[in-house]
């Protein structure tokens, strides 16, 4: 890997967890108006499928650049790269945390649902409660995504994988709404 892949990385990673702080910050506004309309829950919705389909983009991308490719594309494949972005590898460090990991999944099965039912099938309260846990996984997945962007500039900067040193958990919850 060049040293320009790997800031390349940094930068799309970056510009990715932009848009997703955006996005997690018009759901959390949303959450009061909730039970409002039929509308409002189909938005909210739509927009937490969103959330993890970028979640997913950033993931896609590491394994592109880093892992020399995706996951085979057969039955489980989005569990599966969700799942090996939280383990280390010879070439990475993990994505995520294992705490990130497990919370992300939620957001997975409920863009499944969403991929599966009809708009007026949802229903308000399983679409607050995973906004309302965005206050505490959207800042712990922010952080392992910087911890991650930082290893990558160190990488590309010439230094020793072995030597870069992990925020400890509690400063990743430091960045709470």
């Amino acid at each position: 890997m060049q040293a320009s892949d790997l800031l390349e990385l940094r930068d799309d990673l970056n510009r990715e967890s932009r848009r997703l702080e955006k996005l997690v910050g018009g759901l959390v506004a949303m959450e009061q108006r909730l039970s409002s309309s039929t509308e409002t829950v189909e938005a909210a919705a739509l927009r937490l499928h969103s959330f993890y389909t970028g979640v997913e983009r950033i993931l896609l991308l590491v394994s592109r650049v880093v892992n020399g490719g995706t996951p085979s594309r057969g039955e489980g494949w989005h569990r599966r790269l969700l799942e090996r972005m939280a383990m280390s590898t010879e070439t990475r460090p993990a994505v995520l945390s294992e705490s990130t990991q497990l919370e992300l999944q939620d957001y997975l099965r409920f863009r499944h649902l969403v991929r599966n039912l009809y708009a007026d099938e949802l229903r308000a309260e399983p679409i607050e409660q995973l906004i309302s846990q965005l206050r505490e996984t959207w800042p712990c997945l922010d952080a392992d995504i910087s911890a991650f962007q930082t290893w990558l500039a160190t990488i590309a900067a010439g230094a020793s994988a072995t030597t870069y040193q992990w925020p400890e958990s509690e400063d990743r919850n430091s960045k709470l709404f």
